[in-house]
């Protein structure tokens, strides 16, 4: 039966409505998927924070190795600004936070407090990243509620909570509106768990009491889903349910007609929910506040006598994010004697708690008897019955959609505000990294030109090391050849008959000295190696320098940077401890300066000079000699020309014997020559003959280039040092920079991420607001 003329019309509106809002529910939720994606993998959601100068942060959602103004708006009634954009009063940005004030979000709004110290905030207390995590499981709660929504708004039937504090006349008003005392009821609390009344009609007419154990795997059809209790045990299951049962299904019937009957009312099908009492326990009060969810009138019963309690008023607070308009029955009005008063001080409580039904009271708030009804006609239980029936039959936008639309546009409005946020943090952020990357640029830079200017001077110390050793080897050692005769000079001649050790001891001396000069060209190896790496120090020293300088520029300094300026001293330190060694091991004496030195062995020839030439020359010499000394004085003069006279007067067979005896002595002068002259010639032929094997064997470039290699050795591992270090140090701060354009990309995609997102909840807000533009259901 049609409740007036227009009710085909009312139902087509409300039809539209319902799949309107059906549509927007559906995009809220994917708009809460979005953001829980976003704050998981790739932005953090920045939530606001407050000052509080109690509680102390530990860390940033957003880390960077640089330091950020974790700004903190002193804590009021308005809005907090972003984690980044405030200064404490010190003008130093604060790291002392708590959550946002109440009233920056509604429904998305952390919240967990102390129960022993309401004015506590735990949370602000933890780090941004734990807070991320809270948030993460916030969004997740509303996409369930907001699923819940959608279940609602699709189901065409009315369920109506009555709940209220302990023995504030629930059952007994559900019991008045039914006509029918089907619920227990009592001056002290007995209802222990939720009884749903439904009419029988949706039980095939049959009246029936559904125990039901678990109330998702409820259906009706099926037995084993439920226990069916009878009505002379209804109140001991009630008041005695200890867990056994999660609610009852109550199906019965309500005789008058469909215009009087609030559960057989001929428009749509009703459930009355009677409930536990709010201050029972912690756990029916928290199953409550859950049910309400799936509720689309909450009818709060206060008690005249007690107003509202502390409990009753954090229902109606929690409530207050969906539901706008409570339905709100003042039951045992009669015992009150001062009604004007108690009237007045409980509409004082329901304007603080819930100014649109105190907006609304004539409609909204009633003061009843439960019991009058029960014992016959109340005049004000009939208004407030026929209130009711009109809110939730007549006014179905306002009892049944306006909840949803109510709660899609504060998740939306929360969206939008955490979006504002979040794009001024990106963007804050944009800018602290813009800054970092144009402070860090000379540095880099100078690090870059002090790498190449290192490794040039390191590499030039090297080669120069390198070309000094190498030349001065080579000189040396052809200069050392070249007097191998001033080397044997100094071995004493013992004469002629040890003149076989004697030749032994020169060719020894020769090759002692040789091997002495080797020597002398490793010290000075050494000594090069020594200078090179001094030098190589005082550059490694600077590069120190610079390190630290780079360390200071990123305090705190990241653990990576440390590490590796660490390991750099420590190898340092051991390079310099193992100089000596290192350089007895590869510069130590050579033992044996030549393979080819080791087979000589002393030869005939090595005593005897048969360079004819040169001792023709040498007799010549002396003959020369001689004849400039006897003629050098007269009486030896006289003496010649005697015997030229002489030899005039004599026979030729006297001539001949004088020529042969002249012959003879001339010999005889040429064999002691050679034999006096023996020490020289062992010196000078064992001198020529080295020096001939050294240069046949390639003796001076072999050592020149052996302690060139050498050198190299030594020093090369200190030029790889210095690069490899310098390398790091441009890595490390790379890396750094690499790190910051990262995250400036990431806070540029989330800067414009969340500049869209606000504009999609703004107008999808908007739509969501416009579903109950024109007439109403």
């Amino acid at each position: 039966m049609s409740l007036n003329p227009d009710n085909d019309v009312q139902q087509r509106v409300f039809a539209d409505k319902c799949r309107r809002l059906h549509s927007y529910l559906l995009g809220t939720k994917a708009l809460l998927r979005e953001v829980g994606e976003c704050n998981r993998t790739k932005w953090p959601v920045h939530y606001p924070l407050a000052q509080n100068p109690q509680l102390r942060r530990s860390g940033s959602m957003h880390s960077l190795d640089l330091p950020l103004s974790d700004a903190l708006t002193p804590s009021g009634l308005r809005r907090a600004t972003t984690a980044a954009a405030a200064v404490d009063e010190s003008g130093v940005g604060g790291s002392e936070a708590r959550l946002a004030e109440p009233g920056d979000l509604s429904v998305l709004r952390l919240d967990l407090r102390l129960s022993s110290r309401p004015d506590s905030d735990v949370m602000g207390s933890l780090e941004e990243s734990s807070i991320a995590r809270l948030f993460d499981e916030r969004l997740a709660q509303c996409e369930g509620h907001v699923d819940k929504l959608i279940a609602r708004v699709a189901d065409k039937a009315s369920k109506i909570l009555v709940t209220g504090d302990l023995n504030a006349g629930k059952s007994t008003l559900v019991n008045a509106l039914i006509r029918n005392e089907i619920l227990p009821y009592d001056q002290q609390p007995c209802t222990m768990l939720f009884c749903e009344v439904l009419d029988a009609s949706l039980n095939d007419g049959v009246e029936e009491i559904h125990a039901v154990p678990h109330i998702d795997a409820y259906d009706r059809r099926d037995r084993a889903t439920f226990a069916v209790v009878h009505m002379a045990d209804l109140e001991d299951v009630v008041a005695e349910n200890n867990e056994q049962y999660q609610q009852l299904k109550i199906y019965t019937r309500d005789r008058r007609g469909s215009q009087q009957s609030l559960l057989h009312n001929g428009v749509v099908d009703v459930a009355l929910i009677d409930s536990p009492g709010l201050n029972r326990d912690s756990l029916k009060t928290t199953q409550l506040f859950a049910r309400q969810e799936e509720i689309d009138v909450v009818v709060f019963v206060v008690n005249a006598e007690n107003h509202f309690t502390l409990s009753g008023q954090d229902f109606l607070l929690t409530a207050g994010n969906e539901k706008a308009h409570i339905f709100i029955v003042v039951n045992r009005f009669d015992a009150i004697r001062r009604k004007d008063r108690c009237e007045r001080m409980i509409l004082d409580q329901i304007r603080e708690l819930s100014p649109l039904t105190y907006d609304e009271r004539d409609d909204l708030v009633h003061f009843v008897s439960a019991h009058e009804q029960l014992a016959g006609a109340s005049d004000s239980f009939a208004r407030m019955e026929q209130r009711l029936r009109k809110f939730t039959l007549e006014q179905r936008f306002k009892s049944k959609l306006a909840p949803a639309q109510r709660y899609a546009a504060n998740v939306l409005a929360d969206i939008q505000f955490l979006a504002s946020e979040n794009v001024g943090a990106a963007t804050r952020r944009i800018q602290e990294i813009n800054a970092v990357l144009r402070e860090g640029m000379p540095r880099y830079e100078a690090l870059l030109s002090e790498r190449a200017d290192s490794a040039g001077r390191a590499t030039a110390i090297l080669d120069a090391s390198c070309l000094e050793v190498r030349r001065h080897t080579a000189t040396h050692l052809t200069n050392t050849t070249l007097h191998l005769p001033d080397a044997a000079a100094k071995v004493p001649y013992p004469g002629l008959l040890s003149l076989w050790t004697y030749a032994e001891n020169v060719l020894l001396a020769i090759v002692r000295h040789l091997e002495h000069e080797v020597v002398e060209c490793d010290r000075f190896a050494s000594f090069t190696i020594h200078h090179a790496r001094a030098q190589l120090d005082a550059l490694e020293r600077q590069r120190r320098r610079l390190d630290a300088a780079a360390a200071d520029a990123h305090s705190p300094a990241p653990a990576d940077a440390a590490s590796d300026a660490d390991a750099d001293a420590t190898a340092a330190a051991a390079a310099n401890d193992n100089d000596s060694s290192v350089s007895a091991s590869q510069l130590a004496s050579v033992g044996s300066i030549s393979n080819a030195l080791d087979t000589v062995q002393l030869e005939l020839a090595d005593f005897v000079d048969l360079d004819f030439a040169r001792n023709w020359a040498a007799l010549t010499s002396i003959s020369a000699s001689a004849s400039l000394s006897l003629l050098a004085t007269r009486s030896m003069a006289s003496n010649v020309f005697g015997l030229l006279r002489l030899s005039s007067t004599v026979s030729a067979t006297t001539g001949r014997r004088v020529l042969v005896a002249a012959a003879a002595l001339v010999g005889v002068g040429s064999v002691f020559y050679i034999v006096s002259d023996m020490d020289a010639t062992v010196r000078r032929k064992l001198s020529a003959r080295v020096a001939l094997i050294l240069g046949e064997e390639g003796f001076v470039d072999h050592h020149a280039e052996r302690l060139a290699t050498e050198t190299t050795r030594a020093v090369r591992p200190f030029v790889w040092h210095l690069q490899h270090t310098f390398q790091r140090m441009v890595e490390a701060e790379e890396h750094r920079r690499a790190d910051h354009l990262r995250l400036r990309r990431s806070a540029q995609d989330s800067q414009i991420y969340f500049d869209e997102l606000r504009i999609k909840a703004r107008d999808l807000a908007g739509a969501v607001r416009a579903v109950n533009a024109g007439s109403m259901c």
